[in-house]
Formats: C-alpha cells, structure tokens, sequence
C-alpha cells in the first residue's frame, strides 16, 4: 500500500473513532492538545507528528501496539521463525515467549 493511501485511511480511521465517541475536531484538539485545523489535516491524511497524540486521546494506543505486534504480522513471522538463526548476540532470543 502506498503512504499516502495508508495515511488516508489512517485519517479516515480518526475520524469515524472521532465521530463515534460524539467528538468534534475541536474537541479531539483539546484532548490531544492541537488545534481544530491539526485534526482536520490528520483526518485527510496529510501527514503529520500530531498523529500520535491522536491516537492517544482518542485511547486507541493499545489497539495500534496490537495491531502492529509480532503476533498479527503473519509475513514477518514467517519470514522471521523461517531464517532466524540459533543464536542473536549474546543473548537467547525467544520470541515466542517474549511477544506472545
């Protein structure tokens, strides 16, 4: 997927999140400590630093850690548990046990 459709989507995301918990974008900037215009760009997908506050006032902070955990991400666990070697360094990795 390209950045820019991913940012999109991203925006589009936020703002049904918004919309769904009776927020108006002045109310979201508030939260997040920006202004209406911020989370009017982010919702459009432009690009921007605020993104994560963002997310963190709307509280979907643990949704994006789960979404991007090693336990959803089913290309990199394969290609991870496919090629890793038996030793990383001087320590024992067990990603089973440490993500999982």
């Amino acid at each position: 997927m390209n950045p820019n459709v991913f940012l999109k989507k991203v925006g589009e995301h936020i703002a049904l999140a918004r919309k769904s918990r009776q927020l108006t974008q002045e109310e979201l900037g508030k939260r997040a400590s920006l202004t209406r215009q911020s989370i009017a760009l982010i919702e459009k997908g432009r690009p921007s630093k605020n993104l994560l506050e963002v997310i963190w006032a709307l509280g979907l902070e643990e949704q994006l850690l789960d979404a991007i955990s090693p336990k959803n991400d089913e290309i990199g666990r394969s290609l991870a548990f496919g090629s890793l070697p038996k030793r990383v360094g001087k320590q024992r990795a067990d990603l089973n046990d440490e993500f999982f």
